[in-house]
């Protein structure tokens, strides 16, 4: 049984290593905590093909330590979890203004 492309994003996160740790968070709640023991190691081994991937490229990229949306594409097929691309949008947060109050 195959099901259709489903999506998750993360939230922009301060760095890329902590949208990648979301993703982790993710995966394991979602596809290992809840399957048997075989569907459990094949979607492991895919997640783990894909993080590594994903750290790989960022480290490519010196887009660590920089803020950072993740968006994962991936199917199910019998409850094995099947990636089928993944996107990280970098983005650099800087100061654009500084505006001063005082009470009065």
């Amino acid at each position: 049984m195959s099901e259709e492309l489903s999506v998750w994003r993360s939230r922009i996160t301060p760095t890329c290593r902590g949208a990648i740790f979301r993703a982790k968070r993710w995966f394991y709640a979602t596809f290992y905590s809840k399957a048997d023991e075989a569907t459990r190691e094949k979607s492991r081994e895919n997640w783990t093909k894909l993080a590594r991937a994903l750290v790989e490229k960022s480290n490519e990229a010196g887009a660590s330590e920089k803020a950072a949306r993740l968006i994962i594409y991936y199917k199910t097929e019998n409850g094995v979890f099947v990636p089928i691309k993944a996107e990280i949008e970098v983005y650099e947060l800087k100061q654009v203004d500084k505006l001063e109050i005082t009470p009065e």
